[in-house]
């Protein structure tokens, strides 16, 4: 039986992220940075974004253990061997990026005590800026990278769906997982006694 579509929990997971990431990213990339941080409003946003970074890693981790414990599909050709490894590179940025996303902001957090700020209600204040906090900073460019290749991302499905026209993205969806085996016209005359010839 071959393999056609990625485990439904595997399916769930990466529409679930996929979605998660994009509201996160255009929270700390555009929302956050239009809100003072005396405003209340401030530790609103950075709760709502903090709380989908945490979720974000615990979701990204539990994909990781489904997708290597789970049958999947053959990887998918692009149509020459330069975009396979650039396919191949790219998916595996993509996992990086996020785990140091998770892990920039964590840090800023734990630098900045934003944990007892925002979650505790500590009554302290968060600093006039956080621009000389190297983690986040570091935490800005790789939100720029991963909004890139996001985009990549987006880009190959596309290409693989609507000009190569190999149904990439039902891989990626729900439905029946294995196909049976498809035998060519030798293969079946073969398995009823009839000549191959």
């Amino acid at each position: 039986m071959t393999v056609a579509r990625y485990h439904p929990f595997l399916v769930a997971l990466h529409w679930s992220l996929g979605a998660l990431l994009l509201l996160d990213l255009y929270l700390g990339t555009f929302l956050l940075k239009t809100i003072p941080n005396v405003s209340p409003n401030k530790l609103e946003a950075l709760r709502a974004h903090m709380t989908g970074g945490l979720v974000i890693l615990v979701l990204m981790s539990l994909r990781l253990v489904v997708r290597r414990a789970s049958a999947k599909p053959p990887a998918a050709a692009a149509g020459h061997v330069l975009l396979d490894r650039v396919a191949k590179a790219s998916h595996f940025g993509l996992y990086a990026l996020v785990f140091l996303m998770v892990a920039t902001g964590i840090a800023t957090a734990l630098v900045s005590d934003l944990f007892a700020i925002v979650f505790a209600h500590s009554g302290a204040h968060l600093p006039a800026t956080f621009d000389d906090v190297p983690t986040r900073v570091l935490h800005g460019y790789i939100a720029k990278a991963l909004v890139a290749l996001i985009a990549l991302h987006i880009a190959a499905a596309l290409y693989h769906q609507f000009v190569r026209g190999d149904g990439l993205l039902g891989r990626m969806w729900f439905g029946r997982r294995f196909a049976a085996p498809r035998l060519d016209a030798g293969t079946n005359a073969a398995r009823l006694g009839e000549p191959t010839h």
